[in-house]
């Protein structure tokens, strides 16, 4: 598996956390999404995991998982800060 990194890093706030978390590429993105996420239910939420799976393993770009995991985000009210 490929650690892939963005071409812009991503600020969330998770709720009840009080310090932003920097993702900065798809195996960070996973973790959040399989360890942090408040919410590990709904269609982008699965989206994001698809799509980080198979950017990590060079089946498509590392930008179609950001943007997965950005509609997961609005999906589960994640706030994004950068």
């Amino acid at each position: 598996m490929l650690s892939v990194t963005w071409d812009r890093a991503l600020a969330i706030l998770l709720p009840g956390m009080r310090r932003v978390m920097e993702i900065k590429d798809v195996r960070n993105a996973m973790f959040v999404l399989a360890e942090k996420w408040p919410v590990t239910y709904g269609r982008a939420f699965q989206r994001a995991l698809v799509f980080c799976t198979q950017a990590m393993e060079g089946k498509c770009s590392p930008s179609r998982a950001r943007l997965a995991f950005l509609a997961a985000a609005r999906e589960a009210n994640v706030a994004v800060v950068a």
